[in-house]
């Protein structure tokens, strides 16, 4: 029982750091999604063995531990993706402000020459 307590804990903590407006929804709900479904899933000692003999694992506990640290991994390149996709378009807006701003600048020098 304690194991669904904490599942549910940390849950609530994602979505009370959502609700705090501390992360957005949208880079929340996979990391909702995994605590949720790795949570359960790993609680099964029938999902733990055969996720184990699937991989070849011989001691199954070890068969979450690698299968949370992919979720992880895959997470953290999404957010990767996201982050990059962000940071390319904050340069195309500081290109498009210097290029204005360098248009009114001449416009102001040959007006007043």
């Amino acid at each position: 029982m304690m194991h669904v307590l904490i599942i549910l804990a940390l849950a609530l903590i994602l979505l009370a750091l959502v609700w705090r407006g501390a992360i957005h929804v949208d880079a929340s709900f996979p990391w909702l999604l995994a605590i949720l479904v790795l949570g359960f899933l790993s609680t099964s000692e029938a999902f733990v063995a055969w996720v184990a003999a699937r991989l070849g694992i011989l001691y199954p506990p070890i068969a979450i531990v690698l299968l949370t640290i992919f979720v992880i991994l895959a997470l953290i390149t999404a957010l990767l993706i996201g982050y990059s996709q962000l940071r390319q378009r904050q340069l195309q807006i500081i290109r498009y402000l210097v290029a204005k701003d360098l248009a009114e600048q001449e416009r102001r020098l040959r007006g007043v020459g």
